[in-house]
């Protein structure tokens, strides 16, 4: 019966203390009601934005950038781009971003034989999909 009591009052003191954080304003990580404004495949970023973008690209073009301008985060947490050649995974990068709006991009250099469909996953910082980009990468 003690075990019981126990695991009882852990998860009271669990509820309590998560309940009192989110009354103070302090939002656990993931848990943020993040949106993607802007996501874009571009072949460059300059000045914080996407050069020349599209939905198709010559395989000459070596790389490709995903920008994402991201809203509604209370404090800083991550997101993550997963750059997918067909239903391959090719590439995972994590990036901060530390407030509302923010703008980031990741890259990644393509090999001249991946040729064909591609997108590129953006996850929450609790891996949920928030929005995915498609492109074409043609000969």
């Amino acid at each position: 019966m003690s075990k019981r009591l126990n695991r009882s009052s852990v998860l009271a003191i669990a509820v309590v203390t998560v309940v009192g954080l989110l009354s103070a304003g302090v939002v656990p990580t993931g848990a943020q009601d993040l949106v993607v404004e802007q996501a874009t495949i571009s072949a460059g970023i300059a000045d914080r934005e996407p050069v020349d973008p599209g939905s198709s690209f010559p395989a000459s073009v070596a790389r490709l950038y995903c920008f994402t301008k991201i809203a509604g985060a209370a404090s800083s947490t991550d997101v993550t781009h997963v750059w997918y050649y067909g239903d391959l995974e090719r590439a995972r990068v994590t990036l901060a971003v530390g407030g509302s709006p923010w703008r980031t991009y990741s890259s990644k250099r393509l090999l001249p034989n991946e040729v064909g469909p591609w997108h590129v996953d953006i996850l929450d910082a609790i891996g949920n999909t928030m929005q995915t980009v498609t492109f074409d990468v043609t000969p």
